[in-house]
């Protein structure tokens, strides 16, 4: 899948800064955020800008069309000075990552400024992008694991379309229709910087100061995008796949994400056999609980009847031990995976661009260190009183092979 979702088991602030450090913040003269992490150690510079933007109506998909236009030319001016350039399409936004040296932060500023200019393509390029977005697309159906996913997106977030969009929205893509639809998205406003490295707030803004100005908005010919209902390629499966989503609309994130880490647990203990993912999805179009099961075909009865109860046991057994535990675990992991200033931030960026808060990352790393049975059983409860959403793929029966 074309990752909508943020999974917070995977997320945090690095150990190289105490967790009371804030970043520093500001403003560009147009509006735009600017956050900087501080970390002298290395002469090296993380540069994230993000849009904070959903594609059009009409246009699903669009965002990422324009970074597989933008990236081979990045790329190509990002080796030049030896650094690496990372692509994001989010539910949240259209982000670029790059990462070189310290003294080139004038360069790698340029560089992510001029993705904000209007796009400027031909029909041909346009075709080729387009390619790699269907490629995409049908990649989120024909995996099992994906499809699960992609179904329960669908589900649980009816507006949040593929990043890759649709086989529709694709016919509307052209040269000249790029620079209208581009016009919807970009604002200065929109727009978030975070530096994480040997960089200070100073230099950065200077950087930034100035961003192209933003288009006048046109009215739109398409009010909304066909949503896809159906799978865009079989599953291929040799096990059985069951899939739960659960909404967690308006719940404390950070016991929402621990919660799902203690449902993954009991699960894991009742079904050894099972592969056990329950996962923490995290956009502005909301919260949700994704526990995705793969089993062999003879433990399928079992799995179901534990999977259906799991909320329910979960809320009759669970321990302030348990919850303290799995907080901890998050926090590890949040700590390894900020380690280097590109993932930092990744995590700062993540957290801003859902929220508008700089420092939101920080916040729920700290709520975490906070968390009782209570906050958990609560979560639990509300889980409960809403249907889940549902997916199950058969596994695929092996035809032995017969020699002639």
């Amino acid at each position: 899948m074309l990752f909508f979702a943020l999974l917070i088991a995977h997320l945090g602030i690095a150990d190289s800064i105490p967790a009371a450090t804030r970043a520093a913040t500001a403003s560009t003269a147009d509006g735009a955020a600017i956050i900087v992490h501080r970390q002298p150690a290395l002469p090296v510079v993380s540069l994230r800008l993000s849009i904070v933007a959903s594609d059009p109506p009409g246009y699903a998909g669009v965002g990422h069309l324009i970074q597989h236009l933008l990236y081979p030319g990045l790329s190509d001016r990002v080796d030049r000075i030896g650094g690496r350039l990372q692509m994001q399409r989010t539910a949240d936004a259209i982000a670029y990552t790059v990462t070189g040296p310290a003294s080139e932060l004038p360069y790698l500023a340029e560089l992510l400024i001029s993705t904000l200019d209007p796009p400027a393509a031909s029909d041909d390029a346009i075709l080729r992008a387009e390619r790699q977005l269907r490629e995409e697309r049908l990649a989120e159906w024909e995996t099992a694991p994906a499809h699960v996913r992609s179904t329960l997106r669908a589900q649980l977030f009816p507006a949040d379309l593929s990043a890759a969009g649709t086989d529709r929205s694709a016919t509307r893509f052209s040269g000249s229709s790029l620079p209208r639809i581009w016009a919807e998205l970009y604002r200065p406003t929109r727009v978030a910087v975070v530096a994480v490295g040997d960089v200070y707030l100073g230099d950065v803004q200077r950087a930034f100061a100035e961003l192209p100005d933003p288009a006048p908005a046109g009215m739109r010919e398409i009010v909304r995008d066909s949503v896809v209902l159906g799978s865009l390629a079989p599953a291929q499966a040799t096990r059985a796949w069951i899939g739960r989503g659960y909404p967690a609309l308006d719940l404390d994130p950070a016991a929402v994400s621990v919660t799902a880490r203690l449902l993954g647990q009991l699960i894991r203990r009742r079904i050894p056999s099972a592969q056990v993912d329950a996962e923490h999805w995290w956009t502005h179009h909301g919260q949700a609980v994704a526990l995705i099961l793969a089993v062999p075909e003879r433990d399928l009865e079992g799995a179901r009847l534990v999977l259906d109860s799991a909320v329910g046991s979960l809320e009759e057994t669970v321990t302030f031990l348990d919850v303290v535990g799995a907080a901890a675990a998050i926090r590890r992991e949040m700590l390894m995976f900020a380690r280097t200033p590109d993932r930092m931030a990744e995590v700062i960026g993540e957290f801003h661009d859902r929220e508008g808060d700089p420092n939101a990352a920080e916040r729920f790393h700290a709520d975490l260190e906070s968390l009782d049975d209570r906050d958990v059983r609560s979560v639990l409860q509300r889980l409960a009183r809403w249907d889940s959403a549902r997916e199950f793929i058969a596994p695929q029966e092996l035809q032995p092979r017969i020699r002639p």
